[in-house]
């Protein structure tokens, strides 16, 4: 299974979701002040392998086409391609000018070029999230419905969201963020947790992305498949409108400014930007703007302009004040200790918590000193439940 313990994959994608293991890994060497190593996994790659002698890279990643040539329908990327000119001007070039310390980031601090880079490749690795899941609705839509086939590709989206390292503290669903998942999963974790009145989006995609899986494997529902798609679409999309409020307030710092927080923000607003501008280029521009790196100031203003601006996207997104909830650490009485009114409610697809039964055989067949015999009466458990 993966980090959170209940979506089964039917394909082995440990490999895939091995690359959050290269986000930690490059976040602990940036720490230790190792920009040059740091780039190295990032371009070469370290814990995620395509087999042959293939790595995997955060960089292929970030410089992906994420519609296949135009074969894969994808707002993230087609928004955000839109939005900021070049795939390579979403991710990589300032991910690669904070690891070499030029253009905008040259004499920049430690702290604003690793959340730059941190923060960065979480939103390259959620980007390659919606990149499977377009393949995966391609490949449904072809009548490729072995598990082999549409759904190898939703669990290749699942694996890169959830990510496979298994949490210090917890079960990896319930509670508190562990801190040390480094996934798409765990920062939507980690916003929950700071708008605990909005929705959990971390406990709501889990069951989304099985329902996704339900719904290519064997047989195909489009309309079932699309909801579950649009749904981890919004759910990303809260959790980057989420870090706006909360981070545009932190850049003004009450008062001094915070660079490495207006760092944080601009990133992970980036993460989802691109496809909210699809809905509404004009107010996210306008948030882009107020997040721009060349910023030397953050005003009070600026913090509670972000938050009038995201809130203005949320009827054309699909979702609601109350989804989004209030920050729990909004000063009392500012302009951010409220939750706008919603004009019509609206709610998320419940999805399944019916998950595919063939992970506990994997685990048992995994397990040291299994017996021939044990794994012969699993097989055979197993295909009387196919049958």
């Amino acid at each position: 299974k993966l980090s959170d313990g209940l979506y089964c994959p039917v394909n082995d994608v440990t490999e895939h979701a091995d690359v959050n293991r290269d986000v930690k890994l490059i976040k602990e060497l940036l720490s230790a002040g190792d920009y040059t190593a740091a780039k190295d996994v990032y371009t070469s790659g370290n814990f995620s392998s395509k087999g042959l002698g293939e790595m995997r890279t955060l960089q292929d990643l970030a410089q992906k086409d994420m519609t296949s040539g135009g074969k894969y329908t994808n707002a993230f990327y087609s928004g955000a391609l839109a939005l900021y000119g070049s795939i390579n001007a979403v991710w990589q070039d300032p991910i690669i000018a904070c690891l070499d310390n030029s253009s905008f980031c040259a004499g920049k601090s430690d702290s604003f070029r690793q959340y730059i880079i941190n923060k960065g490749l979480i939103g390259v690795v959620t980007a390659y999230v919606t990149y499977e899941m377009g393949a995966a609705v391609w490949k449904a839509e072809q009548g490729e419905l072995g598990d082999a086939q549409a759904a190898y590709a939703w669990d290749e989206a699942a694996a890169f969201y959830v990510g496979n390292i298994a949490a210090v503290i917890g079960d990896g669903y319930t509670g508190s963020a562990p801190g040390n998942l480094y996934s798409p999963y765990e920062f939507n974790w980690k916003r929950d947790s700071d708008f605990p009145d909005g929705i959990s989006t971390h406990m709501e995609a889990i069951p989304l992305l099985n329902f996704g899986l339900m719904n290519v494997r064997g047989s195909y529902n489009a309309t079932n498949l699309q909801a579950a798609q649009l749904a981890m679409y919004k759910i990303l999309s809260i959790a980057a409108i989420r870090s706006a409020i909360k981070y545009g307030w932190k850049a003004y710092g009450d008062g001094t400014f915070q660079e490495k927080y207006l760092a944080e923000g601009w990133a992970y607003w980036r993460s989802a930007s691109g496809y909210i501008s699809t809905v509404n280029q004009t107010a996210v521009e306008q948030v882009d703007a107020i997040f721009d790196l060349s910023q030397t100031n953050f005003t009070a203003d600026a913090a509670c302009e972000v938050k009038t601006l995201v809130e203005s996207v949320y009827a054309d997104l699909g979702i609601t004040c109350a989804m989004v909830g209030k920050w729990k650490d909004a000063p009392a009485g500012g302009c951010l200790d409220s939750v706008c009114q919603d004009a019509m409610s609206m709610s998320l697809p419940v999805g399944s918590t019916t998950y595919a039964d063939t992970c506990e055989a994997k685990e048992i067949s995994r397990a040291p000193g299994a017996s021939g015999l044990a794994l012969l009466l699993l097989a055979a458990v197993g295909m009387a439940a196919q049958g």
